[in-house]
Order: structure tokens, then sequence, then C-alpha cells
């Protein structure tokens, strides 16, 4: 791609930018109109984007020798020339026209040439949304195999641009496996990296602390994971789980990971101590994945009658619960309020998540089980509390997994995990939610390269949103993980 204009005007009205072969801008008065729109990868024609996304990179998928590419929106207009089937995006000049788009739809007209005539494309259509999204992405870069935990790691990734940074991988941390990252109202002044096999232990980071403690204790059956912060920063409610695979010899489905016996507890922050109840802990359930309310007064979590397993896999199916929590007595209520039967569902439900203004929680539902990642018919779901209505997300869901998922900040965005790409490989995919709760088509995770996700062997798992940059080094995290053992978290039984 060369340029061959000088600046780039940009007004309220219309900013032109030319890029093109040596001849200047073709002639297209001719250009043979197919009436389809063109087929491209990543696909963006009926999305909602927000105004501050790196730009929209995609490839052409048929045969082509040269393409010019017209993007439009009521105050703004860009133009390209590419000698290749690859649209790249200048990532100042996608800034600027973004910006200017604001509550607008965005055309993206696409011409493609062979021979000596140019053929026309219709117009992929996308709308900018006036709401922002979090600065960054944090994810953990994992091989899609069952066994292969020794090569990966966790990253930052911006949104607004390609730059991703390190926060902390295998070649850091030979030999570990880390996961179970999570964030306190996606900021970065409270978080949490669990560790497992060398050096293992749970990295906490509070209050300009960076510590490791141990949190599997005399009272628990193994260390906690899958954490969320309370709100006030003082709180991390966990789940303390005994998760193996099942691998199928027959059939479409690869596996499935069981949860054999799992209940919660919560940790105390600054006394290094956990708790918890009967409600939490009962020895006749499975309770899991917690997440708190956005004024920290109440615990959601999952739950399902115990069972013998693997044998009753299948009748293992979870309900969405709640408890009330009193912040400044550290005390968990006594009454379970059954928001969502898995009895009269008929199904299993998981991974609750509460939007930023309280009103909707997001989750996912599967067959049975808690564990969707390897489920083909796990679902994404949002529960009005208003309402009390459960209302499937039909523009985020597909024909394969749709699993973990995060909040933006400011409510409007969710990033979701899904296999819908080809089965095999977890990518991640941004959609748009409205006052309402109603969604709009995702789009998959932009990249700067098109061939990107065909030569990538990682899957992104476990993403979260962070509204800002995560300033740990890894070689502080390292240093605190590898010098001793970690502080033992002791268990308070008054609760």
């Amino acid at each position: 791609m060369k340029r061959v204009n000088g600046t780039i005007a940009l007004s309220l009205v219309i900013a032109i930018s030319f890029f093109g072969c040596k001849e200047g801008k073709p002639d297209l008065s001719n250009a043979f109109e197919t009436g389809i729109l063109p087929k491209v990868f990543p696909e963006y024609d009926g999305v909602t984007v927000p105004w501050n996304i790196a730009p929209l990179n995609f490839k052409y998928l048929d045969s082509c020798r040269y393409l010019y590419v017209n993007v439009s929106s009521s105050y703004s207009e860009m133009d390209y020339f590419f000698d290749s089937n690859k649209v790249k995006f200048s990532e100042k000049d996608w800034t600027n026209f973004l910006s200017n788009s604001r509550e607008d739809s965005v055309f993206i007209t696409v011409y493609s040439r062979n021979g000596s005539k140019w053929t026309k494309h219709n117009p992929i259509r996308f709308y900018v949304s006036e709401h922002r999204i979090d600065k960054l992405l944090v994810y953990r870069r994992i091989m899609p195999g069952y066994q292969t935990w020794n090569t990966m790691g966790v990253y930052q990734r911006e949104l607004s641009s390609f730059k991703e940074k390190l926060i902390l991988d295998s070649e850091v941390m030979p030999g570990t496996c880390m996961n179970c990252h999570n964030f306190r109202d996606n900021k970065a002044d409270s978080w949490m990296l669990h560790l497992r096999e060398n050096y293992g232990g749970t990295i906490i980071f509070s209050d300009g602390d960076l510590k490791k403690i141990q949190t599997k204790t005399d009272h628990t059956f193994g260390s906690a994971g899958f954490p969320a912060w309370h709100p006030s920063g003082n709180y991390i409610a966990f789940s303390v789980n005994q998760v193996t695979q099942i691998f199928h010899a027959i059939g479409d489905v690869r596996a499935h990971a069981l949860d054999m016996k799992s209940d919660m507890v919560i940790y105390n922050v600054d006394r290094n101590e956990f708790f918890t109840s009967s409600v939490l802990s009962s020895p006749n359930a499975y309770e899991a994945f917690p997440c708190f309310s956005p004024d920290g007064e109440r615990l959601y979590f999952v739950s399902s009658p115990s069972g013998k397993l693997p044998e009753d896999q299948e009748e293992m199916k979870y309900s969405l619960c709640s408890v009330s929590f009193d912040e400044y007595k550290g005390i968990i209520g006594n009454d379970v309020d059954t928001i969502i039967s898995a009895r009269t569902l008929g199904k299993s439900v998981s991974l609750p998540r509460v939007s930023p203004d309280g009103k909707y929680i997001m989750l996912t539902t599967l067959d049975y089980g808690n564990f969707p990642a390897y489920n083909p018919e796990a679902d994404l779901y949002i529960y009005d509390l208003t309402k009390r209505e459960l209302v499937e997300l039909k523009a985020f869901n597909s024909d394969n997994v749709e699993s973990w998922h995060s909040w933006s900040s400011n409510g409007h965005w969710v990033v979701f995990s899904s296999r819908r790409r080809d089965g095999l490989f977890m990518d991640a995919w941004i959609g748009y939610v409205d006052e309402k709760g109603a969604p709009q088509k995702p789009f998959l995770l932009p990249q700067k390269d098109p061939d990107f996700y065909d030569s990538f062997l990682f899957s992104f798992n476990v993403p979260e949103f962070l509204n800002e940059p995560f300033e740990i080094s890894p070689y502080q995290i390292a240093n605190v993980a590898t010098k001793s053992k970690g502080q033992q978290a002791e268990f308070e039984n008054s609760h």
C-alpha cells in the first residue's frame, strides 16, 4: 500500500485520504456490480463497534490482484489502494475517522481487480457506537490441546491499537501453569493470579502490596480458584474445585470438564483469612463460580445437588443462587435465593457475571455441569433482575461453544470466548449490549495482520476487560512467586 496524496484533510463534513498505485485513483466508473457482499474475513457486516476500537483489518477471500476500498460515513471518507488481498488501514487515520463517525453507520465498499476490469461489491455496513470500550483486554494464551499447559502466557492488549504487553509467561516462570486472573472493577489496583505446578500459589496485589499466599487449608480439600473481588477490595470470593477431564472415545465432543466436588469460601484480604458457612459449603451440594453484586450486598453463585461422578454427570445441573453479604461484619446470609432453577429450566447454568449497573446477570447455559468450555451447546443468556426474566442472547450465540464472558466498565460491551470459527480454537469476540440488555452482532478481536488467525496456534482464554494499564512487571511477579512458598492463609471458624 502506497500513499499518493499529501496530507489528510479532516473536517466535520468530510475527510478524504488516498492510498494508491503510481497512476493515482483508478477509474471505477465502469466497474461491474456484483450485487452481493464481498467474501471477507473477519466478517464485519452488521456489527456494532466502539469508536475507540483498533482498525477492522480484513482479507478478501476471492481471487484478486488489486483492491480499492472506500470507507465512508456521514462525516468522513477514506480511500485505499492495495496490491494484495489484505486490507490494512492506517491506525492514525482509522482513529480519526471513527472518532468523527460516532453514532453513525460506516460503509466499506470493496472493489477488486484481477485483469483489466474492476468489480464492485455491495458495501459492508457497521455502526459506530458513542460508548467507548475499556482500554485493555487481558487474556491467557494457551494451546487448545488438553495436556499442553507448560507453554502459555497472560497478556494485556490495547483495544485501540494492536499493542500487546506480557504480564507473565512460561519463559519467565518455566513449568508454571498460570490462570484465574481477576481484577476488581476492571482496574489494576486490585488483582490476583493463580499459579500451579512449579512455585504454586496465589499472587495478590492490593493497596500497593504484592504478595503470595497458599490457599489450601486444613478446612478445605484443595486450593481456592475462580475468584471474584468484592467491590470494596477487602474480600475475594473463591470456589474450591476438584476438576477432572473426561475424554470420549466416540461422538463429536472431544472432552468434558467435570467438577467432582466444590465448595465456596471468602477471603479477607487484610487478615489473610478465609471464612465460609453451611450455605456456601454444604456437604449435600456443589457450589461454584461466585460473583458479587456491584453494591457488594449480594453474592451470586451456581449450585447443584451433589452426586456420584462420573456416573451421574449428565444429571448434574446447576441453578443460579444468591445470598446476602454484610461487608462491614463479614457475615454471609442464611437464606439462599434460587434465582434460576435448573430443574425448571431443564438445563445447567454457569459463570454468572453481574452488569456494572446491577440490572442484569450474564451467564452461560449448558446441558449439564458447570464448565462450558467443551460443550458445543453452551450459549449466553441474560437475566433481568428487575423483570426476573431469562432471555437468550441470540445475536451472540453460534452453533459452537460460547463460554467465559466479561462486562466492560460502562456495561455496554461484553467480551466472550467462542469456538465458532473452527470448533477447536477459543477466540475472543466483542459484542454491544444496549440499555435494555439487547445484544448486537459481535465481532472478532481485530488483529493487525488479517492472516493472524490462520497461523496463530493459541486460544484466547479467560478474557477480562481492564480500564487502566497493568504496571507490575513479569519479573516482579516471578520474584514474589519464587522467593518463598508464600503466606499460609488461615481459616476462621467463628463465622
